[in-house]
């Protein structure tokens, strides 16, 4: 029998795809905002969401997490929160 093979989104390809592409139309926005902005508050906003984003591409890259697997975290950290 074949080997059944892992969902799209669980390949390394796919992941490399989607990391960089996602990271550089990031970066590219990011800096287009930066340079329309001079609100230092808003700048910090978008300086912590930019790191957000970051650890959110780099799971999904380096652990190949997927959508099922972020949502049992988001589900088990609601439980966990008073």
């Amino acid at each position: 029998m074949s080997e059944l093979r892992p969902p799209v989104e669980a390949r390394w390809l796919y992941r490399r795809i989607f990391t960089y592409g996602a990271c550089g139309a990031n970066s590219i926005a990011v800096a287009a905002i930066i340079l329309r902005l001079d609100d230092p508050g808003a700048l910090k906003w978008l300086g912590l969401a930019l790191i957000g984003a970051n650890v959110v591409l780099g799971t999904l890259y380096m652990a190949g997490a997927t959508v099922t697997d972020w949502a049992k975290l988001v589900g088990a950290a609601r439980r966990e929160m008073p």
